[in-house]
């Protein structure tokens, strides 16, 4: 199985990211404007405005994240992964997971969530947890570090250039 160039996986996770941006925007899209119409929320509310407002942030951060890791996915269809384009790709869905998990965590307190926090529960519905700032702040924290890796392989790379 080839991983990356034409005819691999990457150029497959690329076509399905480039799809699942576009459903995800418009998601995005009719989410926001049905929670905008809606008679039941009063947009006087500061608490609502708040929620409203990380909405649209961590929506944004979302789409941002399948935008670079798109961005990622071409350069490797391309057989070019260690360029800085990638290292600053990286930082950005670093960028990106540390602004979800920042909405997670304001969220959890503006919405008083932590008043029935249950760290797991499992029920008839499934699993349900109510710490995925974590998981996205750990994502941000491992993807910082492979842009740092990324960074790395890029400059043995070019050393390597000059010395051929």
């Amino acid at each position: 199985m080839k991983y990356y160039g034409k005819t691999s996986l990457s150029s497959l996770l690329k076509l399905m990211l480039d799809s699942l941006i576009v459903i995800g925007f418009i998601v995005y899209l009719l989410i926001l404007k049905k929670a905008l119409v809606s008679q039941k929320v009063n947009l006087l509310n500061p608490k609502n405005i708040t929620t409203c407002i990380l909405f649209v942030l961590g929506g944004f951060a979302l789409l941002c994240i399948m935008y670079y890791l798109r961005c990622i996915m071409n350069s490797l269809v391309k057989s070019t992964p260690f360029i800085n384009q990638n290292v600053e790709s990286l930082k950005s869905v670093a960028t990106s997971c540390f602004i979800i998990s920042g909405c997670y965590v304001v969220n959890f307190f503006i919405n008083n969530q932590y008043l029935n926090f249950k760290l797991i529960e499992i029920d008839a519905k499934g699993i349900h947890t109510d710490i995925e700032f974590i998981i996205f702040f750990f994502a941000g924290c491992f993807t910082l570090v492979l842009s740092k890796v990324f960074k790395q392989a890029i400059e043995v790379k070019e050393e390597n250039d000059f010395t051929v």
